[in-house]
């Protein structure tokens, strides 16, 4: 699908889920796939109370094109210190952060995972639907925060990880 057409069936299906104006004028505006990732990452919260965009519509339109941009959709994943992940379908990942960096993951679907933080890290994981994860923490400067929504599970490995459980499937 073209940017433009793919532009205008995000925006169209966004509509249908109740997404801003502001949003939709920002999709009709991306100049590429990036700027859609981008969008993406920054109404996260939207995504993944809607499920939007689905899975397949993923699959179909961004697997292949949006992994530079820290969007995977059923790869693969073996990265370091990467300011913003998003896991979606069934990735498999093993991620590792250490340093000074700062970062943000979010493990959807089916995405199982392995991520390690060292040094001073501080790294931020939103486990949903059914990923599971296992975290582990090097060190005692490093910070871990994990948020757990519906069936997701995460095993926690080392000191400075603090997990917290909703029984909401979203945020």
């Amino acid at each position: 699908m073209e940017l433009k057409q793919l532009s205008e069936q995000l925006r169209t299906d966004g509509t249908a889920k109740g997404l801003c104006q502001a949003y939709r004028i920002r999709i009709s505006g991306s100049r590429s796939i990036e700027d859609l990732v981008r969008l993406f990452i920054r109404g996260i919260d939207f995504c993944v109370i809607n499920d939007y965009p689905t899975q397949e519509f993923m699959r179909e339109n961004f697997k292949g094109k949006s992994e530079p941009y820290g969007a995977y959709v059923d790869d693969e994943v073996d990265e370091a210190n990467l300011p913003h992940c998003v896991l979606n379908g069934r990735c498999k990942a093993f991620l590792e952060y250490d340093g000074y960096c700062v970062s943000r993951i979010y493990a959807r679907h089916d995405t199982e995972g392995a991520i390690n933080v060292a040094d001073h890290a501080y790294v931020t994981i939103d486990a949903f639907d059914h990923s599971r994860l296992t975290v582990a923490v090097a060190g005692s400067d490093a910070k871990v925060l994990v948020n757990v929504y519906g069936d997701a599970q995460v095993e926690c490995i080392g000191s400075g990880i603090e997990v917290t459980k909703t029984n909401k499937k979203t945020y």
